[in-house]
């Protein structure tokens, strides 16, 4: 099995990457398609993201992706290459179950322009874009300490693809 990791911040177009893998053929899995979830901090126990939700809320529920899940979708994928597309806080968790880690970048202002189109869900608040805006001012950079390799997310998302595709000398 190798099942490479796509992510970076809220907003840097995992989910769009992730179906333009799906177009080209590649078992590509979306984690806010139902993957991961939140949970409550220290318990563990499952929550819903309230629609009222606030720092307090955040600083008490962190959003996981089950290393369980990640390992299911690796027998699935068998011996083809699979891609698992999102970000969680539970990174050091499951970074060590995928063969390659992808860190989708952009910059700060396309960050925001992409946020703003959004009108429902994560990023749809200005207090949630700030929040988003704050962590991405240093994910790239714990992604490539990492070891991530970095993707220039701003061009079109078939050139994205074909960048990422070809940082993994996979076909395009």
């Amino acid at each position: 099995m190798s099942l490479v990791y796509v992510t970076g911040g809220s907003g840097v177009g995992k989910s769009t990457v992730c179906g333009e893998l799906r177009r080209r053929g590649y078992d590509a899995f979306d984690a806010d398609q139902g993957l991961a979830r939140w949970f409550a901090n220290g318990s563990g126990v499952e929550v819903v993201l309230p629609a009222d939700r606030d720092d307090d809320w955040f600083l008490h529920n962190t959003y996981r992706l089950p290393p369980d899940t990640v390992r299911r979708l690796g027998g699935k994928v068998g011996d083809r290459v699979g891609f698992v597309c999102g970000t969680v806080g539970n990174d050091n968790e499951i970074w060590e179950l995928f063969t390659h880690v992808v860190s989708l970048s952009v910059d700060a202002q396309t960050l925001r322009q992409r946020l703003a189109a959004r009108t429902n869900g994560f990023g749809s608040t200005e207090a949630e874009v700030q929040r988003i805006l704050a962590w991405h001012a240093t994910a790239e950079l714990n992604n490539a300490r990492y070891g991530a390799l970095i993707v220039d997310a701003t061009p079109p998302p078939s050139k994205v693809v074909d960048n990422l595709l070809t940082a993994l000398d996979l076909p395009t």
